[in-house]
């Protein structure tokens, strides 16, 4: 109630306090939307990493697992199925001894049977991914980790083509694509799944290509070992520690690369109150990191100015729209001759149609481009990306809510598993 009050309140003394504040809004949506709209088109171009000189390294594969038994199973199966010599990879099931489910007795069984797997139990005070994972390093001898959640599928030649890109020193962590597989088990699943393409092929790859502020997020990613030697692993008190990991791998001047061709399937969540929980926390998680290096990745000497900009338009872009959510009223009002709500951009409607046109535009040229490349989607999601505009503008009520928990109540970070 007090944010609402502060941001309504100037309307009782200006008249024009409405259209100052849809201005704004409409600035800030249009800089959602332009970047949507030029990702797409960036994405269209091949990832090409280099070849590699001399043998291929040794690796270790970690897979925290905390109540997995569904799908554990198949990611080992995908492991196990890697092209890539046995001698030189290594499986670390990492299971929680608090498991409610079989996730042990399939992690041990599949290390009796795999010379590759080993399960390690951890049973210690604290949950979560990142506590889970650097337990798991601790048994890692590879020189490049490749961490992966429990439900996710390596293509055969994932791994073979990710280490290829650490023949470049300066290349300290590489990003494939999550691409989700189960859109035919729900609505929510099926708009998730499409959100996720978008993203996954477009917006962060474009950041590669444009060599900003590149990401690696999700449930796979693939590093140096020397990362966890200079960080001491993942910060395990914040709920992103992938992003956080990101930010500190740019301060200390290194390179993330996207190659969206190395491939991971994943499932995402079939209710809507797993991926509210899901998003939720990668939300507040996200906010969390804004907060954190706003204030010191624009002042980092070893970071291009490119980089430095692209990061700051991210972080901002992580809390900016709890804003958009609450000054949505206003946003009603620019419709009404009662109130003076229209903004100071000329032909502004122009930029609210663009906001409903743009997120079918970029699905489409993922979809496109995926077509190029032999990859295959469920005929149901080509129906769902024209509902992706009323999907954003729901979901982004869930920014106004991590806000609230984030800076206004200081809520406690827990982790919540997402319920399938």
């Amino acid at each position: 109630m007090a944010l609402v009050c502060v941001v309504f309140f100037p309307m009782l003394f200006d008249a024009s306090y409405p259209r100052i504040i849809n201005t704004i809004l409409l600035v800030g949506i249009c800089g959602l939307v332009l970047r949507t709209a030029v990702s797409p088109l960036l994405s269209f171009e091949h990832a090409d990493p280099p070849v590699l000189e001399g043998d291929r390294p040794d690796v270790s594969v970690i897979i925290p697992a905390y109540d997995e038994a569904a799908v554990l199973g198949d990611t080992l199966d995908a492991c196990l199925d890697l092209d890539y010599p046995n001698e030189k990879l290594e499986v670390i099931v990492c299971y929680e001894a608090s498991c409610t489910d079989e996730t042990p007795e399939i992690a041990e069984r599949a290390a009796a049977e795999h010379d590759v797997i080993r399960a390690v139990e951890r049973d210690e005070p604290g949950g979560g991914k990142a506590a889970a994972a650097n337990y798991a390093l601790q048994y890692a001898e590879g020189s490049v980790i490749a961490s992966i959640d429990a439900d996710h599928r390596f293509e055969p030649d994932a791994l073979d083509r990710a280490v290829r890109w650490f023949d470049d020193p300066e290349v300290w962590c590489v990003k494939g694509r999550c691409y989700g597989d189960n859109p035919d088990e729900s609505i929510v699943a099926l708009l998730a799944t499409v959100e996720r393409h978008v993203t996954e092929k477009a917006e962060l790859f474009a950041r590669d290509v444009m060599d900003g502020f590149t990401i690696f997020g999700g449930g796979q990613a693939f590093f140096r070992h020397d990362v966890f030697d200079e960080f001491d692993g993942f910060d395990e008190e914040i709920l992103v520690e992938d992003i956080d990991m990101t930010s500190r791998i740019h301060e200390f001047g290194k390179e993330i690369r996207v190659d969206p061709s190395i491939i991971t399937y994943e499932e995402h969540p079939t209710s809507l109150r797993g991926l509210w929980h899901q998003r939720l926390r990668w939300t507040r998680g996200w906010m969390q990191v804004a907060r954190r290096y706003l204030r010191t990745f624009p002042f980092q000497h070893g970071v291009s100015s490119r980089k430095k900009a692209d990061a700051i338009y991210t972080y901002t872009y992580a809390i900016a729209p709890a804003f958009f959510v609450l000054g949505a009223p206003l946003t009603v009002l620019h419709w009404s001759s009662t109130f003076h709500a229209r903004t100071y951009l000329p032909n502004d409607s122009v930029f609210w149609t663009a906001f409903t046109i743009v997120p079918i535009m970029a699905a489409t040229l993922v979809f496109l481009q995926d077509w190029r490349d032999g990859l295959t989607h469920h005929r149901s999601e080509y129906l769902a990306m024209f509902v992706l505009p009323f999907y954003y503008s729901v979901q982004s009520v869930l920014f106004f809510v991590a806000f609230v928990q984030e800076f206004v109540l200081d809520r406690p970070n827990v982790y919540v598993k997402t319920d399938r």
